[in-house]
């Protein structure tokens, strides 16, 4: 459990933005005193190029190293929760206006940070969950855009589908520009260049992807609050908040039973679960950010769904450490 107070700390940071979007969301908005719509790309800019420079190609040999964990992981975490979350908007639990966030929240690639840290504590592959975190984020910066440009407007646009595949396509350069080359020159210069602005053992370089972050959240929420006022607080955002945590349940059951017949032994089941059973906050408001920037009020609807799911398994995994640190210690 003790890395819960240290896995928190964002959480907590994002509910405080939450809060002070609700008191002065004017401050967030399009013309405001922030300039949101510059300071939202300078963001996400500056969270892929230190995603890039952090990035450590050498450990991607560690997800190849079991090839049928490998296929069996990542088509879990691509595919499953985005069909649970279209069996969701078919069965109409979720009020519309929510939809395509769940949906987005679905396709997520999974998280870097926790599902390592959980996974070393509870006595699971680090490396590998490490290796199979780094592909999945690198697999995720394809397959998002090509789900969001190909399939999510046509299953839950408003307009007419080839308006909206049209407007997305339009989006691309901005997107190569804003997410593919920032990564590149971060990963490029460590590596090729030997840059050394960014030292690589600093605390402080954690924090500016994080800094980036909060204010992405507060932008979106902001927008968020502009629209719907006092009434996000009501029933229709209370049952998304019980729809999404029943679906982080079900995730995890489902990846931890899968795991059963994939992994071969104790530890790998325990990465695989860590793995399988998170979604990826900090890449996911940098790629709404990019994705939906047409619609004033779509990055907001897409991140409240994707803030919950982030609380929750932060709580969820810091719950398990104890019980599966014991569970791999039994003969």
């Amino acid at each position: 459990m003790r890395v819960f107070p240290k896995g928190s700390g964002l959480s907590v940071a994002l509910f405080a933005v939450f809060i002070a979007a609700w008191l002065a969301p004017a401050l967030g908005l399009k013309g405001g005193p922030l300039f949101p719509e510059r300071l939202s790309s300078v963001a996400v800019f500056v969270i892929f190029l230190v995603q890039g420079w952090k990035l450590n190609s050498g450990r991607l040999k560690e997800a190849f190293a079991d090839l049928r964990t490998l296929f069996f992981l990542h088509s879990f975490i691509f595919l499953v929760p985005g069909i649970m979350a279209w069996g969701i908007c078919e069965l109409e639990l979720v009020d519309p206006v929510w939809r395509p966030g769940l949906f987005f929240l679905a396709i997520l690639p999974t998280t870097i940070s926790s599902c390592v840290v959980y996974t070393r504590l509870a006595g699971g592959d680090a490396d590998a969950a490490l290796g199979h975190a780094t592909l999945s984020n690198l697999l995720g910066m394809l397959w998002v855009p090509l789900v969001v440009f190909f399939c999510a407007f046509q299953v839950f646009g408003s307009r007419e589908a080839e308006d909206d595949l049209l407007v997305s396509l339009g989006l691309l350069p901005d997107f190569l520009l804003m997410v593919f080359l920032p990564v590149f020159i971060g990963w490029w210069g460590k590596n090729k260049l030997s840059w050394d602005f960014l030292p690589e053992d600093a605390s402080w370089v954690d924090k500016i992807p994080v800094g980036c972050i909060l204010l992405l959240a507060y932008f979106s929420f902001c927008s968020l609050f502009a629209e719907f006022g006092n009434e996000l607080f009501g029933r229709s955002s209370g049952i998304l908040a019980a729809v999404v945590l029943v679906l982080l349940l079900v995730v995890t059951v489902s990846v931890w039973a899968l795991g059963r017949f994939v992994c071969g032994s104790r530890a790998a089941r325990i990465t695989f679960l860590f793995c399988g059973g998170q979604k990826s906050l900090a890449l996911g408001l940098p790629l709404a950010q990019m994705l939906f920037v047409s619609e004033e009020t779509s990055v907001g609807l897409l991140v409240l769904p994707l803030a919950i799911f982030h609380f929750g398994q932060l709580l969820l995994g810091a719950f398990l450490i104890g019980p599966l640190n014991r569970w791999t210690k039994l003969r």
